[in-house]
């Protein structure tokens, strides 16, 4: 599959642009696992030329989204179970560090924020719609990134989200409702003002989807 001509990008630096809207192609399957990408097909769609798209198509390798060999043709990584068996308990510890910093200086606002966030994960999911569904659960696990003012951390998170994104995305039928029942362990945890709680909470929620995708891979595989 080729973007559209309808995504040609005005706005600079362009290669950013370009980055994140084959990054968002990958992740929501619009470039399917295995699927060949060209740079000069790409800048094409997107209107610009080829420089910046060789520039995000690095990233995206550095990433491990795309794979590009010398000599040879560059693909979108294939969905890999070992894969997702390494970088769940990464992404899981991340996370409870985050809920370990964060939880003792959550706000009022952030409490606010993440109930407000969870009922309308809970309707998106509700209405199946994925794309929306996992913008929110970024946006909830957010809110503890960013109150614990780690830029370390979050760039380490930044970093692997999309390896596990897309794996999600491709599955998310299957996951959706123990999310919910995820989120509102982790809510009542900031209510409950327990930090180890939430962080446990936190775990649980990554470790059990990463447990799921994992078993899933392995029985299509």
């Amino acid at each position: 599959m080729k973007p559209t001509n309808d995504l040609a990008i005005a706005r600079l630096p362009l290669s950013e642009e370009v980055y994140r809207r084959l990054q968002h192609h990958i992740i929501t399957l619009r470039l399917a696992p295995g699927e060949k990408v060209n740079d000069q097909a790409l800048a094409e769609a997107f209107g610009v030329s080829r420089t910046p798209v060789r520039e995000a198509l690095k990233r995206l390798e550095e990433e491990g989204l795309i794979l590009a060999k010398r000599g040879s043709r560059t693909i979108v990584t294939e969905l890999d179970a070992e894969q997702a068996q390494q970088t769940y308990p990464i992404i899981a510890t991340l996370h409870g560090l985050t809920a370990r910093l964060a939880g003792p200086i959550l706000t009022d606002d952030d409490l606010m924020s993440l109930k407000s966030i969870h009922q309308q994960f809970t309707t998106a999911i509700d209405q199946q719609d994925t794309e929306a569904a996992l913008a929110l659960d970024d946006a909830f696990h957010d809110v503890f990134v960013q109150r614990s003012q780690n830029d370390q951390l979050r760039e380490a998170i930044r970093r692997l989200t999309p390896l596990i994104r897309r794996l999600e995305y491709a599955q998310f039928d299957r996951l959706g409702r123990q999310s919910i029942a995820d989120h509102a362990a982790i809510l009542d945890a900031c209510q409950q003002q327990d930090v180890e709680q939430l962080v446990q909470a936190t775990e649980h929620n990554w470790n059990g989807l990463g447990r799921l995708l994992v078993s899933t891979l392995k029985e299509e595989s």
